[in-house]
C-alpha cells in the first residue's frame, strides 16, 4: 500500500497499525497539503456485507461528530474495491500505553483525562451515538496530553433495533458492561460502565477484573464486586472510589444517568466540594437475591482490607473458582440448550395448530403515503408485524409512511426471515435557536451551522452595547423553533458607530499640549518623526492629517518635530516652510481666562485668504503665545491672527 494514491488524492506514506477489521496508514492529502490517517478495510472482509455495513456505520457515526476530544473524520471513499476512511492524524500513543509507561496515573491527572473523554461522549450521546468500545486502547494521548477517542467501528445509533452486541464483537471483555456480556441492549450507561473501568485502571494501574479466559472475566463482570481502588493504591480520594464504583454498578439504573452527571461529580472532587456519600450498589451476599440493592457506605481506614487479609481472601477465591468454573460452564450450556428447546417447541406447536402458518404468502399492498396506525390494523389481520423505522422528513406529515421494503405488489412470506420494513415520518426535524449574544461571531456561526444544522446569513452593524466582532442577535430570535436547514440571520457588532470630528491644529505645540488636544478631540496619537522626541521640549512643526480636516473618531494623528525658537523672535523659514511667530494678547482681552485664536494666510497678489487654524482655545496666562505658521517658500503672503475676532498679529512675508 505504501506509495498508493487513493481517490487520486491521498498518498499512503507508511503503515501505523492494524485493528480488528482495518489497517491504518499515515498518508498525505495532496489537495490540502496536510498529513492525515487513512483506515482501509482488510482484504478478506471486502466481500462480507456485514463488515461493509459496520465499516460504513463507523464512517457515518464518527463523521457527524466534531469535538476536540474525538478524532475527526474528513472523508469516506472507495477506490478499486478498497473501502477507506480519511481521518485526523494524531501524533501520540494510546492511553493504554501511557498507563503502562507510568505504571499508574496520579488521580488528578486521571480526572482531567476522564472529564475530556466524558465531554466527547456527551456530544456523541446527544446525537444518539453510543461508542460501545470505550477502553484505553481506543483513546489516543496527543503529544500535548490531550485525549482523543477513536474507533467508532462498532458504534450504532441508540435508536437502532439492532443495538445489542455479542461479547466477541465488542472488543476487550475487560471493559465490557454486564449487559454487553449478556448480549442485551446497550445504551449510554454501557459507555459509562466502561469509563468507570478505564478510570479504575488509570488510578490503580490494573483492570478490576482479570482471568485466564474471556469467559472468566465476563463472569466476574456479572457476579463479582470490583475492589475498592484505594485498597489497591494509596492516595486515591474516597470520593473518587465512590464515583468509580457507581459508574461500575451492575444495574444500569444504579449508574450515572448521563456522562454529564459523572463530569459534575468529578469536577466536585477537583474543586474540593465533595460528592454524595451514598451510592446504591448491588448486594451479592445473598445468593437468593443477587440483584437486590444496598447502600454503599463510605469506607473508613479501619474498613480497608490489609495486605494479609486480601491475600488470604484471594487464595480462598482461587479454590472456589477451581470448582465453580466447571459448574458455570455446564450451567451456561444447559441454559442455551434450554432456550433452543423452547424455541423449537414453540415452532412445532404452531405448526401443529396451523401447518400453513409458517409458509403463508400474500401480495403486499402499497402502504406509502398512508397513516401508520391505519396500516398496522390491516397488517394485523394478515398476521404481519412490521419493523418500523421513524425518521425526520421535511415533506411528509407525522406518522405518514414514506418508504416500504419489500415494494408494493411483492410476494411476502408471513413469518419468514425477511421482515416488512416501514419507514415512517416524524415530521420535519425541529431545532430551537440558541442564545448567541456575546459569542464571538465566527463561533456563533459555526455552532448554528454545525450543531443546529441551520443556514446562516451574516449581517454586521454598529452597536453601542455589544463589543466589536461579537454576536448581537438572530432572526428568528432565540428559543424560536424552526426546521433544521432553515435560514437564520446572524447579526454581529462592529462596535459603537464612530462620529466625524475636526482635526485640531497642534503645529507649534509641545508633545504634551498636542496629546491633550488630540485626546480631547476623540482622536489618537500616531507615529512621531523623528522617533523618541516625546519627552523633549521640541515643538511640532507638522501633522498628518492636517488641521481642519474631517475624520472619524479614533483616527491616528502623526506628529513631526522641529527645533523651538526663543519666544517672541521671528525666525527665518525652517525646514518644511514653517515660521514661528509671537502673538501678543490684546489689552481689551486681559480680563478673560481663555481666548480663541484663528489664523489665516492671505495671498498678496490675488487677495485669497486661506485658513491655517481656527478656534484654538488658549489660556490668557500663556501669552505671549508662540505659534508655528506654514509659509510658502515663494513668500508673497500676509499672516493674520485673530484673538476673539480682534487682530492680534499681522505680518507680511
Amino acid at each position: 500500500m505504501v506509495g498508493t494514491v487513493l481517490g487520486n488524492r491521498y498518498e499512503i506514506i507508511s503503515e501505523i497499525g492494524t485493528g480488528g477489521m482495518a489497517r491504518v496508514y499515515k498518508a498525505k492529502d495532496r489537495y490540502l497539503q496536510r498529513i492525515i490517517a487513512v483506515k482501509v478495510l482488510k482484504d478478506e472482509l471486502r466481500e462480507d456485507d456485514e463488515f461493509l455495513k459496520r465499516f460504513d456505520t463507523e464512517a457515518q457515526a464518527a463523521a457527524s461528530l466534531t469535538h476536540p476530544n474525538i478524532v475527526q473524520i474528513y472523508d469516506v471513499g472507495r477506490d478499486n474495491n478498497r473501502y477507506y476512511i480519511v481521518m485526523e492524524y494524531v501524533d501520540g500513543i494510546t492511553l493504554k500505553e501511557y498507563i503502562r509507561q507510568k505504571g499508574f496515573l496520579e488521580w488528578r491527572e486521571a480526572i482531567n483525562i476522564t472529564v475530556q473523554i466524558c465531554s466527547a461522549l456527551s456530544k456523541a450521546h446527544s446525537r444518539n451515538i453510543i461508542h460501545r468500545d470505550i477502553k484505553p486502547h481506543n483513546i489516543i494521548m496527543t503529544s500535548e496530553g490531550v485525549p482523543k477517542i477513536t474507533d467508532f467501528g462498532i458504534a450504532r445509533l441508540a435508536s437502532s433495533e439492532t443495538a445489542t452486541m455479542k461479547i466477541d464483537t465488542v472488543g476487550s471483555v475487560h471493559y465490557s458492561s454486564p449487559e454487553q456480556v449478556r448480549g442485551r441492549y446497550t445504551d449510554a450507561q454501557s459507555d459509562i460502565y466502561s469509563i468507570g473501568v478505564t478510570i479504575f485502571e488509570m488510578v490503580t494501574g490494573q483492570v478490576p477484573f482479570d482471568g485466564e479466559t474471556s469467559v472468566v472475566v465476563a463472569m466476574k463482570h456479572l457476579q463479582d464486586e470490583p475492589p475498592v481502588p484505594s485498597s489497591l493504591r494509596s492516595g486515591i480520594p474516597r470520593s473518587l472510589d465512590r464515583i468509580i464504583l457507581k459508574a461500575m454498578a451492575k444495574k444500569k439504573q444504579d449508574r450515572y444517568r448521563t456522562v454529564t452527571d459523572l463530569i459534575n461529580d468529578l469536577e466536585n472532587i477537583r474543586s474540593r466540594t465533595g460528592v454524595s456519600d451514598e451510592i446504591i450498589l448491588p448486594d451479592l451476599k445473598d445468593d437468593d437475591d443477587k440483584f437486590s440493592t444496598k447502600k454503599f457506605v463510605p469506607l473508613g481506614d479501619e474498613d480497608l482490607p490489609s495486605r494479609k487479609r486480601k491475600t488470604r481472601r484471594s487464595k480462598e477465591n482461587e479454590e472456589k473458582n477451581k470448582y465453580l468454573m466447571p459448574v458455570l460452564y455446564i450451567t451456561l450450556i444447559v441454559a442455551i440448550l434450554g432456550s433452543i428447546g423452547i424455541f423449537v417447541s414453540t415452532i412445532i406447536k404452531e405448526m401443529v395448530k396451523d401447518p400453513d402458518s409458517l409458509t403463508k404468502e400474500i401480495i403486499l399492498g402499497n402502504y406509502v403515503a398512508r397513516d401508520i396506525n391505519e396500516v398496522l390494523q390491516e397488517l394485523e389481520q394478515d398476521g404481519i408485524v412490521p419493523e418500523i423505522v421513524y425518521v425526520n422528513d421535511d415533506y411528509a406529515d407525522e406518522n405518514i409512511i414514506i418508504e416500504q421494503d419489500p415494494l408494493p405488489d411483492s410476494t411476502f412470506k408471513v413469518g419468514g426471515i425477511t421482515p416488512l420494513v416501514l419507514k415512517v415520518s416524524k415530521g420535519p426535524k425541529m431545532v430551537k435557536i440558541p442564545d448567541v449574544k456575546w459569542m464571538e461571531h465566527n463561533a456563533a456561526k459555526y455552532m448554528l451551522e454545525d450543531e443546529y444544522g441551520l443556514i446562516v446569513e451574516e449581517v454586521s452593524e454598529h452597536n453601542e452595547e455589544v463589543a466589536s466582532n461579537m454576536a448581537i442577535r438572530t432572526e428568528p430570535q432565540k428559543d424560536t423553533e424552526v426546521k433544521a436547514g432553515s435560514k437564520v440571520v446572524l447579526f454581529w457588532s462592529l462596535g459603537p458607530e464612530k462620529k466625524q470630528v475636526v482635526v485640531p491644529n497642534v503645529v507649534g505645540d509641545t508633545y504634551e499640549v498636542a496629546v491633550t488636544k488630540i485626546v480631547n478631540a476623540k482622536l489618537k496619537v500616531g507615529k512621531t518623526f523623528p522617533e523618541g522626541q516625546e519627552g523633549h521640549q521640541r515643538v511640532i512643526v507638522d501633522q498628518t492629517p492636517k488641521a481642519g480636516e474631517t475624520v472619524v473618531e479614533d483616527t491616528e494623528i502623526s506628529l513631526y518635530f522641529g527645533t523651538a525658537p526663543e519666544p517672541g523672535e521671528d525666525t527665518p523659514v525652517i525646514s518644511g516652510g514653517n515660521k514661528t511667530i509671537k502673538i501678543q494678547l490684546p489689552k481689551q482681552l486681559r480680563s478673560e481666562e481663555t481666548v480663541e485664536l484663528s489664523g489665516y494666510v492671505i495671498d498678496k497678489e490675488t487677495g485669497e485668504q486661506y485658513e491655517i487654524f481656527r478656534y484654538e482655545s488658549v489660556p490668557t496666562k500663556d501669552f505671549p503665545y508662540s505659534k508655528v505658521i506654514p509659509i510658502p517658500s515663494s513668500g508673497g503672503v500676509t499672516v493674520r491672527v485673530y484673538c476673539n475676532d480682534i487682530i492680534a498679529f499681522e505680518k507680511e512675508y
